[in-house]
């Protein structure tokens, strides 16, 4: 998919209405595709060694057709690393916390699931090793497109974590509108194979 970063309108306006044009392709996928996908990134990431060698990582509940990482979260609990989950709070951050068992959650913010704070434990963004990162849309130099909010934007500023982008191959574009306070991700995985950044 390319997109036309016109200098008619600006990179707000210009997100926007990249953000509405993928999101609905993504509400069109089919269950089948959404989990041939999410499979096919689930191998991939497994073989980074910085997840292998990673301890804590952040995670993500998927919604409203995200890529599916649940399937992934349940095998590197099964390899003996701890999984914490983002909860959002009232001043546009996140509290991160590891559930203690896969039942404790709730919906919360946007019909999220988040974890269930008097059944998980606390971390903190400067304790993780590894950040599993869900987004709007890529590019292959690791450039990122969130979901407006800016939550992720302002922890990824507090932690020296690896960050993992994960999507389907249609998010991944030529490139994207892009502001002054836009960072690359280190890695970026989709169906079709992995990317670096060079920072």
């Amino acid at each position: 998919m390319n997109f036309d970063c016109s200098l008619t309108r600006s990179v707000p306006e210009l997100k926007a209405a990249l953000r509405k044009e993928i999101r609905a392709k993504r509400r069109s996928l089919d269950t089948e595709a959404v989990s041939d996908a999410s499979s096919a990134v689930a191998e991939q990431l497994l073989k980074l060694p910085e997840i292998k060698n990673a301890g804590l990582i952040l995670s993500y509940m998927p919604v409203k057709n995200e890529l599916d990482v649940r399937e992934l979260n349940s095998i590197l609990v099964s390899q003996g690393k701890k999984i914490a989950y983002p909860l959002c709070i009232e001043d546009g951050g996140l509290r991160l916390f590891v559930p203690e068992s896969g039942n404790a959650f709730t919906v919360g913010s946007y019909g999220i699931l988040e974890p269930d704070t008097e059944r998980s434990s606390e971390v903190f963004p400067e304790n993780l090793d590894a950040v599993i990162v869900p987004a709007v849309a890529f590019t292959k130099d690791c450039m990122r497109l969130g979901q407006g909010g800016g939550y992720y934007d302002r922890l990824l500023t507090k932690t020296d974590a690896v960050t993992v982008g994960v999507g389907y191959d249609f998010q991944l574009l030529k490139s994207l509108p892009l502001e002054s306070h836009d960072r690359p991700l280190d890695f970026v995985v989709v169906p079709s194979g992995v990317f670096k950044s060079g920072r």
